[in-house]
C-alpha cells in the first residue's frame, strides 16, 4: 500500500531484512575469492610457485567439497500417509479414553478405526521421482561408513595425495607440500559448507514448491468424495470467515457491556458501506493478515506500522479513524512488554479525540490491560472477533456523532 515517507523507510527496512537473510550465499562467495586471492597472492612472493595449476587444484577441490555437501544436504521428502483427527471424546473435551481402558466389548478395532480419521492421502496423479534422494542417502551411508573405518589411515592419504600435486607448482618440496596442504583444507571444507548449506537451505525450497506444483495433491473426506487441498483450505477458510462476521454481528447486536446496538451491515456490498481508514500499529504485521482481509471487506483500509516512531508520523499524515496497536513490541532492537501502553501515552497528547484499542495477549492484558485503560485506551481484548466487533461499534459511533474522517 502507497504511504509517504515513513511508509517508504519501513519498505526500506523490509528490503534490508530480506537482503540480511539472503547474504550467505555472498558471505561464502567472499570467502572463496578471498582463498582463490590468497593463493594467486602467494604466487606472487617467495618462494615463488606456479600460480595457475595452484587455482586448478584449489578449484577442484572446491568443487569436490561441494559435491559431497550437495550428497549431505539433498533434503528427504516424506512418504504421503493419513491424517488422523482426534478421537470424538478428545474433540469434545480435550481429553481421551484412558490409555488402560479396554475398548468396548464386540468393537472391531480395524473397523473403528476409520470412524477417527478425518481425511485419507490418496495417490497423487504423478509421482516424484526420489532417485536422487536414495542415491545420496545410500552414498552417504557409504561415505561416512568407510571414513569411519579408514579414519586411521586418512592422514597418510592425505600426505600421498599432497605429493602427488607438489610437483606441479614446480617449486621447492617443503613450500609445495605446505601450499597443497593448505589448499587441500580450505577449499574441501570450504566446498563441503557452500554445497550444503545452499543445498539444504535454497534448493529444499525448491523441491518443495515443484512437487507441489507436480503432485496437485487431494486428500478424501469420510463420505468418500476427492477434494484436493487448496480446495478444502479455501472452503475452510470460507466457513471460518462466515462464522466470525456473523459472531462479529451478533456482538454488534447484542453488546456485552450491555451498550447501545449497532445496526449490522451483513449483506450490504463493499460499495455500498461506509469508507473509513485506521492505523494498525504490530511489529508482526503478517500475525493479523486474515483479520485485516476482513476489515477491507467491510470497506475499511488497514495501514500497518511497525513502530511507534512510524505510526506517529503517520497519524500527522492521514485522518485516521482509530488506531489499533500490540502491547509487547520490539522497539530500537529491544523488547518492550509495555509499549502499547506507551504508545497510548504518546497518541493522547497529539491525538486526544482518537479511538484506540489494544489487541494483545491475554498475559499482557492481565499486566497491562489496566495502565492501557488508564492511559485512554477505549478498548482492550484478546480477541480476533471482538476486535473487529470494536471497530465496526466505534466506527459507527464516529459516523453517527458525525466525526468520522474522510478514507
Amino acid at each position: 500500500m502507497e504511504l509517504s515517507d515513513s511508509a517508504g523507510k519501513a519498505t526500506k527496512t523490509a528490503a534490508a531484512a530480506v537482503r540480511k537473510r539472503d547474504a550467505l550465499p555472498y558471505i561464502l562467495l567472499f570467502i572463496l575469492l578471498a582463498g582463490l586471492l590468497a593463493v594467486t597472492a602467494g604466487a606472487l612472493l617467495p618462494p615463488y610457485y606456479q600460480a595457475v595449476p595452484a587455482l586448478l587444484w584449489s578449484l577442484g577441490f572446491c568443487v569436490s567439497g561441494m559435491l559431497l555437501g550437495f550428497l549431505f544436504g539433498i533434503p528427504r521428502s516424506l512418504p504421503s500417509g493419513t491424517v488422523s483427527a482426534a478421537p470424538p471424546d478428545e474433540r469434545n473435551n480435550g481429553k481421551s479414553r484412558p490409555t488402560d481402558e479396554p475398548p468396548a466389548a464386540g468393537t472391531d478395532t480395524a473397523a473403528a478405526a476409520p470412524s477417527n480419521t478425518l481425511f485419507l492421502g490418496t495417490p497423487t496423479p504423478m509421482e516424484i521421482n526420489s532417485n536422487l534422494v536414495e542415491v545420496s542417502d545410500w552414498l552417504t551411508k557409504i561415505i561416512v561408513g568407510v571414513g569411519l573405518i579408514e579414519l586411521k589411515s586418512l592422514p597418510g592419504s592425505a600426505r600421498s595425495m599432497a605429493a602427488f600435486i607438489a610437483p606441479s607448482l614446480a617449486t621447492d618440496t617443503a613450500t609445495a607440500m605446505a601450499v597443497v596442504g593448505g589448499i587441500m583444507l580450505f577449499f574441501s571444507v570450504h566446498g563441503f559448507l557452500i554445497g550444503y548449506l545452499l543445498t539444504r537451505i535454497y534448493l529444499s525450497i525448491m523441491i518443495k514448491r515443484a512437487d507441489s506444483m507436480v503432485k496437485n495433491e487431494s486428500v478424501r473426506l469420510e463420505s468418500g468424495k476427492e477434494i484436493e487441498v487448496t480446495e478444502l483450505s479455501r472452503l475452510q477458510q470460507k466457513s471460518l470467515d462466515d462464522m466470525q462476521e456473523a459472531v462479529t454481528q451478533l456482538l454488534l447486536a447484542y453488546p456485552p457491556d450491555g451498550g447501545a446496538p449497532v445496526t449490522a451491515l451483513a449483506g450490504v456490498p463493499t460499495a455500498q458501506k461506509p469508507s473509513s481508514l485506521v492505523l494498525w500499529l504490530d511489529d508482526h504485521p503478517r500475525n493479523n493478515t486474515l483479520l485485516v482481509e476482513q476489515l477491507e471487506r467491510e470497506n475499511i483500509k488497514v495501514d500497518q506500522a511497525v513502530s511507534t516512531r512510524q505510526a506517529l508520523a503517520m497519524l500527522q499524515q492521514k485522518p485516521y479513524a482509530l488506531l489499533i496497536t500490540d502491547m509487547a513490541r520490539v522497539e530500537n532492537r529491544r523488547r518492550i512488554k509495555d509499549a502499547g501502553v506507551r504508545t497510548v501515552r504518546e497518541v493522547r497528547q497529539t491525538l486526544p479525540e482518537l479511538p484506540i484499542v489494544v489487541y494483545c495477549s491475554k498475559d499482557t492484558v492481565a499486566s497491562y490491560g489496566t495502565e492501557a485503560q488508564a492511559a485512554g485506551a477505549r478498548f482492550i481484548t484478546t480477541s480476533g472477533t471482538s476486535l473487529l466487533a470494536a471497530i465496526n461499534k466505534l466506527l459507527h459511533e464516529q459516523r453517527e456523532d458525525g466525526a468520522q474522517p474522510p478514507a
